[in-house]
């Protein structure tokens, strides 16, 4: 199985191994931020002006790269996330319009918005921020779904939810 390409609006980011190098990309995104500020908002007030109303944002997709629906997969595989129109961050980081992936395994059920994805082995938090996993499970079928929390963990909107995927592992 090959991941599928990239299209226009897909979430490009840097894994994130650790404290240290989260704290060297916040920095950067921070400095990114100050300049934007301390330059006075020119650029921003010049753009608000010429727009007579705002562009509305565009809906956000989470879907699972890889596996595929209906994959035969080893007993530990890789699972790539998707997300398009919507970005990624840690746990922890309060930025508009990111959050973090977790993982409901065979059939766990959705929490609610705005509830906190429970921690469980039905229920993995990738909470560092990352975009691909390995995972390890026993043979047999096993449906997969990718839901998107914010900062907190807690479910963002049924739009950050993405269909059920069913995978065999083989024995």
């Amino acid at each position: 199985m090959h991941a599928a390409a990239p299209r226009a609006g897909d979430v490009l980011c840097c894994h994130v191994r650790n404290n240290k190098e989260f704290a060297r990309v916040r920095a950067v995104y921070m400095g990114l931020l100050a300049l934007v500020i301390t330059s006075g908002g020119t650029a921003v007030r010049a753009h608000a002006q010429a727009a007579a109303a705002p562009a509305p944002q565009p809906a956000p997709e989470i879907f699972i790269r890889e596996p595929r629906n209906g994959a035969v997969v080893s007993s530990t595989f890789t699972v790539v996330f998707g997300l398009r129109n919507y970005g990624v961050a840690p746990a922890g980081a309060n930025f508009p319009r990111t959050g973090h992936f977790h993982l409901l395994i065979d059939g766990a059920p959705v929490p609610p918005v705005g509830t906190v994805v429970p921690a469980d082995s039905l229920n993995r938090h990738f909470g560092s921020g990352v975009i691909e996993t390995k995972l390890t499970l026993a043979p047999g079928r096993h449906r997969l779904r990718a839901v998107l929390a914010d900062h907190e963990h807690k479910v963002i909107g049924p739009e950050l939810v993405s269909k059920e995927i069913t995978i065999t592992v083989r024995k």
